[in-house]
């Protein structure tokens, strides 16, 4: 059973801002927090899985992307915790509260850590949740047959889909002796988000036919459909393997390829989140209030020539800050 890996994530110690001992996040003003619920369970074959949800079309930010369910606080009294929980219960109907899963389900979600804050594109902090589906009744512990999460009721605003899939496939670079148990491809590439090192990572799922998946998630309607207009489009992988396929890319893939190095080897190996780059911003007079600042415009629509520069307060930080994260 890989959940004597969770040993790894518990004694991981997060490094924040400046060597703080609280994230960076609580200093961001609410409007610019959010926080996403990374919810980890056992599969069939004892493997760990992430819960993963694909956003619906109707949302204006990252329509029919692949995400972690999660979203901005509600106010500024809200943790990262609060915040995760609440968004997944609108979002997919797995209750915020332990109580009413344990005494209806047989299961608690295990709060296990908070990972260091990433930023978004939208110039939002991102507080990863990691949470543990732990089956309280040894009965429906050991029978998959009996584990039902019946209350998962996709909120069509929010989520068109919502499956599983292997966390250790998130391990990049792949480890030499490891077969993939589900990911048709991964890629990975260093490029640079205004003057500083970003990674872009790729990761393709099949969409259907897993004959790993939980019955409770494969029972869940699936609201997107290939007739549909708007609907994935078919991309060079459903051509390269003759099948629909998913792509867990950006944010949502950073994460998961963070969590699985902390999970599977106890070191990340690098950075975890942009904590120094976020408080840079901060102290340089961004990340304010709701409205954009004319750098964050520029720099969330790549114009050329703009670098986080401007946004950090001057040629020092923006040197540190590329020293720092050049590595990643």
């Amino acid at each position: 059973m890989e959940s004597q890996y969770l040993i790894n994530l518990m004694n991981y110690k997060p490094t924040f801002a400046s060597n703080s001992p609280f994230s960076i996040w609580h200093k961001l003003p609410f409007v610019r927090r959010s926080s996403v619920l990374v919810l980890l369970f056992l599969g069939k074959q004892g493997e760990l899985r992430v819960v993963l949800t694909k956003r619906s079309r109707k949302l204006r930010n990252f329509s029919g992307h692949i995400s972690l369910p999660g979203g901005k606080v509600d106010g500024g009294l809200e943790s990262e915790w609060q915040c995760s929980r609440r968004e997944t219960e609108e979002e997919i109907g797995i209750s915020r509260h332990n109580d009413l899963l344990k005494n209806q389900f047989g299961f608690v979600i295990e709060e296990l850590k908070v990972l260091p804050t990433y930023l978004a594109r939208t110039f939002l902090g991102v507080s990863p949740c990691i949470g543990f589906i732990n089956w309280l009744d040894e009965e429906k512990a050991g029978n998959f047959n009996d584990q039902h999460v019946s209350n998962i009721v996709l909120n069509p605003g929010e989520s068109s889909s919502i499956f599983s899939v292997p966390l250790k496939d998130f391990l990049q670079p792949k480890p030499r002796r490891y077969e993939l148990k589900e990911c048709l491809k991964q890629s990975y590439i260093k490029t640079k988000w205004g003057g500083i090192s970003w990674n872009l990572r790729s990761f393709i799922f099949p969409i259907s036919n897993n004959e790993n998946e939980v019955e409770w998630l494969e029972e869940i309607q699936d609201l997107s459909s290939a007739s549909e207009p708007g609907s994935e489009d078919e991309t060079h992988e459903d051509q390269e393997f003759g099948i629909r396929t998913r792509n867990c890319w950006g944010l949502t893939a950073n994460i998961l390829r963070d969590l699985a190095e902390v999970v599977y080897t106890g070191d990340p190996g690098s950075i975890i989140g942009e904590e120094e780059l976020i408080k840079g911003l901060i102290d340089g007079g961004q990340m304010k209030g709701k409205e954009r600042s004319e750098f964050e415009k520029k720099m969330i629509n790549n114009v050329k020539g703009c670098s986080f520069e401007e946004g950090v307060g001057g040629d020092a930080k923006f040197k540190e800050l590329k020293k720092l994260y050049s590595g990643i």
